[in-house]
């Protein structure tokens, strides 16, 4: 049969489109977030559950915590020191799911290892040197198996240091309280 016979040919089997992965408005601010940028040298996003309300609001507080920081070349950058001791209610901390000597639990400040997770991801992919990382003792479900980084103020941290000779900075956000989204730039 050639091909131009086979293009005139009936469908007998009834055609089902799936769901898109994504819809054109994330898929527009994907586009626009994850494009490269001038003096852009990593980024990254996690998905996340919008109707986990505190969940949400905690990462929007260390999100909102390490947005606009910035490096000085050979500086450090501890996540700890930034966001600062997340089991604090009196800090505006709420009880959210973590992760706790390999158990699902509640806990203050469920939710920021999300946020530590895609910044160690965009540092990684940046080429910034990585001082320390810790993983859950369980597997996450917003980013693939050994790419998370966890931490727990007091023992665990994410620190990561700058190399380059020019200082970076770090953009996050968070978008219609379902994606984390972090890039580094050349400041």
């Amino acid at each position: 049969m050639s091909f131009a016979h086979a293009q005139t040919q009936p469908i007998s089997e009834p055609f089902f489109f799936d769901k898109p992965a994504v819809t054109q408005h994330q898929f527009d601010l994907f586009q626009n977030f994850l494009k490269p940028k001038k003096g852009q040298l990593g980024s990254y996003y996690t998905e996340m559950d919008p109707t986990n309300v505190n969940r949400v609001a905690n990462i929007k507080r260390a999100v909102d915590k390490i947005d606009n920081v910035v490096i000085q070349p050979g500086g450090k950058f501890s996540y700890n020191e930034t966001v600062g001791n997340a089991n604090l209610p009196e800090d505006g901390w709420l009880t959210a799911g973590v992760i706790m000597n390999g158990a699902l639990t509640e806990g203050y400040g469920g939710g920021i290892c999300q946020v530590s997770s895609t910044l160690f991801n965009a540092v990684d992919q940046a080429g910034l040197t990585v001082i320390e990382r810790h993983s859950h003792s369980l597997p996450t479900k917003y980013v693939p198996a050994g790419r998370d980084a966890t931490v727990a103020y007091g023992t665990l941290d994410f620190v990561f240091s700058n190399a380059f000779d020019y200082p970076v900075k770090i953009k996050a956000k968070l978008y219609d309280d379902s994606y984390v989204l972090v890039r580094i730039l050349k400041a």
